[in-house]
């Protein structure tokens, strides 16, 4: 039993709160009182520091800047907190909301966005690399109207879902239904498990369901690349968001402010569910490696032919749904908490899928002198594949989790670029907000053969260094170039932007991105960088962490 001061320790100390930092901690705390015999004193000063308290400090990362004082101490602690806790975790005492929620590569820390955004001027924020969407929702948080653009369907995708609110005054009700919805779809997972099963008889001459999940037979339902398991819950929430009102849901709420409505946001939950799914599939093994793996397989394999035989989904299918219905949870309370830390009357933001180089003062995409300030993180040169990561986890989603009514009006417009099917936000079309959806509604093609959308647009991939590593550099910095010079145009006089950007293949990023900046009218402010780097005992200095540097440019007044 645990002793009376340590019991007291481990309440104070907050155990139900256990991560594994708290959970070390209060180790700690209950044997120090139990070998004292008395109390301990839990609000010790350091854990009542804050985040900005300790990034106030200097770090153990080696640190430098130019440029005023005033300035590099509010980006230097921006660094600090990003290196200090990484992404897409907050740190303690900064909200959560929807931070984080379906993964995406790479990201800022939303508690570092939120300091840059001190250096930034005005009301208006632009992410010309939206990614996840962390600026945009820490920049709504401010009351900040919001662009984003982004090559990457998933990036537009993500950053909607992460970005959309409820109607004002009708959160309770959108999250009771969006809960009820699941929880129908739930209880329908039986009957769309047997008409899966059904369906796949007709289309594959090989008993369904027993085979590995590498044997993928074509349905109907676009069902081809989805795991086996998660085919019921995703038959079964077709179903349910078929009816008018799902038994024991209130009638459908508003659509929402955002360029997506309540029922695209359960299609993103199950897309999330669906890639957490994946993530250490195929490493389980157990206490008794292989072999008590292959004993489990077998008694899997023995419920999921009963299963068969009654007519009941398998113990996987449970799982899956059971999945579905937490994630739902989740991504209405993080959801909730955007709607309490975003003040009343902030527009919704406006996210364009597109290569932001290409975006020009004609299409009224990205009009000029029309944001005060931007805050971004482009691509590191030759470090990440976003779009190849971008056709992975669509096609792990299947070739349509769309209704076929949907699929098909997405693809009737596939092909073009306008505001009414490739930008989400305020001005997104009335019509089920295609925008958004066409992420899920794209048919995954089985040639490989992607629309150019899915291909095109990307640069300084690390695809794009393996093609030709001698004219990446020069490649990488003509990019860059026109990059900024789009940033520079939209940019009201006396504008910033504030540029989060690592070293990679043997590029310095740091003088590249002043340099272009410099050749597209912006002068440099101040700047920042952090390394951890270690000597060896013969002299030699290695990176022991990528460098990133934080550079502020700012468009000089008229």
């Amino acid at each position: 039993a645990m002793p009376a001061a340590g019991a007291a320790a481990a309440a104070r100390c907050g155990a139900s709160l256990l991560t594994p930092r708290r959970a070390r901690r209060l180790v700690q705390l209950v044997r120090s009182a139990t070998a004292a015999g008395g109390d301990v004193e839990v609000g010790t000063a350091a854990e009542r520091e804050t985040y900005l308290e300790i990034a106030s400090r200097p770090s153990r990362f080696q640190e430098s800047q130019w440029g005023p004082e005033d300035v590099c101490v509010v980006l230097l602690e921006a660094m600090r907190i990003q290196w200090s806790h990484g992404y897409p975790s907050t740190p303690r005492g900064y909200p959560r909301t929807t931070h984080g929620f379906h993964e995406y590569p790479a990201g800022m820390q939303a508690a570092a966005a939120d300091r840059i955004l001190d250096v930034l001027p005005g009301n208006s924020l632009l992410d010309p690399f939206a990614g996840g969407g962390t600026s945009l929702v820490v920049g709504m948080s401010k009351g900040r109207e919001t662009f984003g653009v982004d090559v990457s369907p998933l990036a537009a995708f993500v950053a909607t879902h992460r970005t959309w609110r409820p109607a004002p005054g009708a959160e309770e009700e959108t999250f009771e239904w969006m809960r009820a919805t699941a929880a129908a779809a739930a209880d329908g997972l039986d009957a769309a498990a047997v008409s899966s099963r059904e369906e796949e008889k007709k289309e594959s001459s090989s008993p369904p369901g027993i085979e590995p999940e590498t044997s993928e037979p074509p349905q109907k339902d676009g069902a081809k690349g989805v795991p086996r398991a998660w085919r019921a819950i995703r038959r079964s929430l077709r179903t349910a968001l078929d009816a008018s009102s799902p038994p024991n849901a209130n009638p459908k709420p508003p659509p929402g402010l955002g360029g997506t409505t309540p029922e695209g946001a359960l299609w993103f939950c199950l897309s999330a569910a669906l890639q957490r799914s994946q993530k250490g599939r195929g490493r389980r093994r157990g206490k008794n490696g292989a072999r008590g793996y292959e004993n489990r397989r077998r008694t899997s394999r023995a419920a999921t032919e009963n299963a068969y035989a009654e007519g009941f989904a398998t113990a996987a299918e449970v799982d899956a749904a059971a999945s579905f219905r937490k994630c739902v949870d989740e991504y209405c309370d993080g959801v909730n908490e955007l709607c309490a830390v975003v003040p009343r009357g902030t527009p919704p933001p406006v996210i364009v899928n597109a290569d932001v180089r290409n975006l020009t003062e004609s299409s009224g995409e990205l009009p000029a002198s029309s944001v005060a300030a931007a805050l971004t993180s482009p691509p590191y040169p030759g470090v990440y594949d976003y779009l190849s990561f971008a056709r992975k986890v669509r096609a792990g989603a299947g070739a349509a989790l769309m209704a076929d009514k949907v699929s098909d009006k997405v693809a009737d417009k596939e092909g073009s670029r306008t505001p009414d099917d490739g930008v989400s936000g305020s001005h997104a079309d009335s019509d089920g907000r295609l925008g958004a959806l066409r992420y899920l509604a794209t048919a995954v093609p089985g040639d490989r053969a992607w629309p150019d959308e899915w291909n095109v647009g990307e640069f300084g991939s690390r695809r794009e260094l393996r093609r030709d590593p001698r004219a990446f550099k020069e490649a990488w910095r003509e990019d860059q170039t026109r990059w900024i010079d789009a940033v520079a145009r939209a940019l009201q006089p006396g504008g910033r932007v504030a540029i989060v950007i690592g070293d990679g293949a043997n590029v310095d990023t740091r003088a590249s991105t002043i340099d272009a900046g410099a050749r597209s009218g912006l002068t440099h402010v101040a700047s920042v960088s952090m390394a951890l780097t270690h000597e060896t005992a013969e002299g030699l200095v290695w990176n022991a962490a990528r460098r990133e540097h934080l550079v502020l440019l700012e468009k000089p007044r008229d």
